[in-house]
């Protein structure tokens, strides 16, 4: 496999490097406009999607912490009681 060569890049240090003047007069290709825009649709259709399992899983950890809170209460509380009746 061959290596292309392109005369507007130039090395410097070891790093590759374009100036804006060059980079003006370069062709960069892009997707289409109607695929691009499914791209982003999709792409706003998983954000969206994230942002509904993140609220889930806050909801569910909210509600672990509740029943937390409430199983230790129910199993704290008697021996709470048990512990002033025998003092």
């Amino acid at each position: 496999m061959t290596r292309r060569s392109f005369p507007l890049i130039k090395k410097q240090t070891g790093q590759a490097n374009v100036n804006g003047t060059a980079l003006k007069s370069m062709l960069i290709s892009s997707a289409a406009l109607g695929r691009t825009k499914r791209i982003v649709a999709k792409v706003d259709e998983l954000m969206a999607l994230c942002d509904r399992l993140e609220a889930s899983l806050t909801a569910g950890e909210d509600a672990r912490s509740r029943l937390l809170d409430a199983l230790l209460h129910e199993a704290l509380v008697p021996v709470a009681g048990e512990l002033e009746a025998a003092a």
